[in-house]
C-alpha cells in the first residue's frame, strides 16, 4: 500500500469586494481538489465572497526573519 502524501495549503479570504485579502489559516490536503473540499469545509464561518488555497511550495519567500539565536556573522 503506498502513502498518501498531505501537502500543506495557505488559504486566503475575502469577506466582501474591495477588502484585501487575509490569510485565515492553512490545512493539509493530498490533491489540490481536496484542498477546495476542505478549505470550504473547515472555514465557513464566515460568508466569503472570495477564497482561494494556494499550495505552501508555491509561495516565494522575499525576506526571511533571522534566527532568534543567531547573531551577526555566526551561523
Amino acid at each position: 500500500m503506498s502513502e498518501i502524501v498531505n501537502d500543506e495549503y495557505i488559504l486566503f479570504t475575502r469577506i466582501k469586494r474591495g477588502d484585501d485579502l487575509t490569510h485565515i489559516g492553512s490545512l493539509k490536503a493530498p490533491s489540490v481538489e481536496l484542498a477546495k473540499v476542505y478549505a470550504k469545509q473547515i472555514y465557513d464561518e464566515e460568508d466569503w465572497v472570495e477564497m482561494h488555497v494556494v499550495k505552501q511550495s508555491n509561495i516565494l519567500p522575499v525576506r526571511l526573519p533571522e534566527g532568534l539565536l543567531e547573531k551577526e556573522g555566526v551561523k
